[in-house]
Protein backbone atom coordinates (compact mmCIF):
# COMPACT_ATOMS: atom_id res chain seq x y z
CA UNK A 1 0.00 0.00 0.00
CA UNK A 2 2.89 2.12 0.70
CA UNK A 3 4.08 1.86 -2.65
CA UNK A 4 0.79 2.55 -4.38
CA UNK A 5 0.93 5.94 -2.18
CA UNK A 6 4.05 6.69 -3.65
CA UNK A 7 2.55 6.45 -7.32
CA UNK A 8 -0.30 8.42 -6.40
CA UNK A 9 1.70 11.17 -4.90
CA UNK A 10 3.88 11.54 -7.70
CA UNK A 11 1.26 12.12 -9.84
CA UNK A 12 -0.16 15.13 -7.44
CA UNK A 13 3.56 16.38 -7.96
CA UNK A 14 3.77 16.35 -11.38
CA UNK A 15 -0.46 17.56 -12.24
CA UNK A 16 1.58 20.61 -9.97
CA UNK A 17 4.19 20.95 -12.21
CA UNK A 18 1.99 20.66 -14.73
CA UNK A 19 -0.08 23.27 -13.90
CA UNK A 20 2.34 25.63 -13.34
CA UNK A 21 4.00 25.18 -16.97
CA UNK A 22 0.77 24.63 -18.52
CA UNK A 23 3.38 22.05 -21.21
CA UNK A 24 0.27 20.38 -23.22
CA UNK A 25 1.89 17.29 -23.53
CA UNK A 26 2.75 16.79 -19.58
CA UNK A 27 -1.00 18.04 -19.11
CA UNK A 28 -2.32 15.15 -20.95
CA UNK A 29 -0.36 12.49 -20.08
CA UNK A 30 -1.85 12.76 -16.80
CA UNK A 31 -5.42 12.40 -17.76
CA UNK A 32 -7.09 8.97 -18.63
CA UNK A 33 -8.33 10.45 -21.71
CA UNK A 34 -11.53 9.22 -21.57
CA UNK A 35 -14.62 11.33 -22.44
CA UNK A 36 -15.64 11.41 -18.79
CA UNK A 37 -13.06 12.94 -17.55
CA UNK A 38 -14.05 16.36 -16.15
CA UNK A 39 -12.79 18.97 -14.22
CA UNK A 40 -14.64 21.52 -11.97
CA UNK A 41 -13.40 24.55 -11.20
CA UNK A 42 -14.55 27.57 -9.10
CA UNK A 43 -17.39 28.53 -11.72
CA UNK A 44 -17.25 25.99 -14.50
CA UNK A 45 -17.38 22.30 -15.73
CA UNK A 46 -15.05 21.33 -18.20
CA UNK A 47 -15.90 17.86 -20.13
CA UNK A 48 -12.82 15.57 -21.71
CA UNK A 49 -9.41 15.84 -21.89
CA UNK A 50 -9.71 18.13 -24.92
CA UNK A 51 -11.76 20.82 -23.30
CA UNK A 52 -10.19 20.91 -20.26
CA UNK A 53 -6.99 21.96 -21.85
CA UNK A 54 -8.01 24.01 -24.02
CA UNK A 55 -10.57 25.47 -22.00
CA UNK A 56 -9.22 25.40 -18.50
CA UNK A 57 -5.45 25.57 -18.83
CA UNK A 58 -5.30 27.82 -21.98
CA UNK A 59 -8.49 29.61 -22.14
CA UNK A 60 -8.49 30.33 -18.70
CA UNK A 61 -5.05 29.75 -16.78
CA UNK A 62 -2.48 31.61 -19.47
CA UNK A 63 -5.47 33.81 -20.92
CA UNK A 64 -5.82 35.14 -17.28
CA UNK A 65 -2.04 34.44 -15.98
CA UNK A 66 1.26 35.24 -16.87
CA UNK A 67 2.51 32.82 -13.89
CA UNK A 68 0.51 30.39 -11.68
CA UNK A 69 2.27 28.58 -8.81
CA UNK A 70 0.13 25.63 -7.34
CA UNK A 71 0.94 24.53 -4.01
CA UNK A 72 0.12 21.76 -2.07
CA UNK A 73 -0.38 22.66 1.73
CA UNK A 74 0.91 19.50 3.18
CA UNK A 75 0.76 16.08 2.26
CA UNK A 76 -2.47 14.89 0.37
CA UNK A 77 -4.80 12.62 1.97
CA UNK A 78 -5.29 9.56 -0.40
CA UNK A 79 -8.27 7.12 0.23
CA UNK A 80 -8.00 3.99 -2.02
CA UNK A 81 -11.76 2.46 -2.61
CA UNK A 82 -10.32 -0.47 -4.33
CA UNK A 83 -6.86 -1.91 -6.26
CA UNK A 84 -7.81 0.38 -8.98
CA UNK A 85 -9.44 3.53 -7.98
CA UNK A 86 -8.09 6.24 -5.66
CA UNK A 87 -9.88 9.89 -4.09
CA UNK A 88 -7.21 12.71 -3.12
CA UNK A 89 -7.83 15.33 -1.18
CA UNK A 90 -5.41 18.38 -0.13
CA UNK A 91 -5.46 22.28 0.50
CA UNK A 92 -3.93 24.65 -1.43
CA UNK A 93 -2.75 27.94 -2.41
CA UNK A 94 -1.89 29.72 -5.72
CA UNK A 95 0.68 32.57 -6.31
CA UNK A 96 0.17 34.23 -9.94
CA UNK A 97 0.88 37.22 -11.65
CA UNK A 98 -2.33 38.38 -13.64
CA UNK A 99 -1.80 39.42 -17.42
CA UNK A 100 -3.31 42.33 -17.61
CA UNK A 101 -1.55 44.48 -14.95
CA UNK A 102 1.23 42.09 -13.48
CA UNK A 103 -0.41 42.91 -10.06
CA UNK A 104 -0.21 39.30 -7.57
CA UNK A 105 -3.01 36.89 -6.93
CA UNK A 106 -3.70 34.23 -5.19
CA UNK A 107 -6.97 31.81 -3.81
CA UNK A 108 -6.68 29.00 -1.17
CA UNK A 109 -8.67 26.15 -1.03
CA UNK A 110 -9.31 22.76 -1.32
CA UNK A 111 -8.91 19.90 -4.13
CA UNK A 112 -10.20 16.27 -4.77
CA UNK A 113 -8.97 14.24 -7.50
CA UNK A 114 -10.09 10.68 -8.74
CA UNK A 115 -7.77 8.50 -10.14
CA UNK A 116 -7.98 5.33 -11.95
CA UNK A 117 -5.43 2.41 -12.48
CA UNK A 118 -5.07 2.54 -15.72
CA UNK A 119 -2.97 -0.26 -17.96
CA UNK A 120 -0.70 -0.01 -14.73
CA UNK A 121 -0.66 3.27 -13.92
CA UNK A 122 -2.75 5.87 -11.97
CA UNK A 123 -4.48 8.60 -13.94
CA UNK A 124 -6.80 11.25 -13.11
CA UNK A 125 -9.99 11.17 -14.36
CA UNK A 126 -11.69 14.01 -12.05
CA UNK A 127 -10.64 17.24 -10.63
CA UNK A 128 -12.67 19.59 -8.01
CA UNK A 129 -11.29 23.12 -6.71
CA UNK A 130 -13.02 25.40 -4.74
CA UNK A 131 -11.72 28.27 -2.86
Amino acid sequence: MEHTKKEINAVVARYIQAIGSQDEVSFKSLWSGADTDTMISITHIYRGLEKIYSDFVVGAIQATFTKIDLIADGEPEIHLLDNTTAVVIFQYHTECIKREDGSFYGIKGMETQIMKKIQGKWKLCHVHYSK
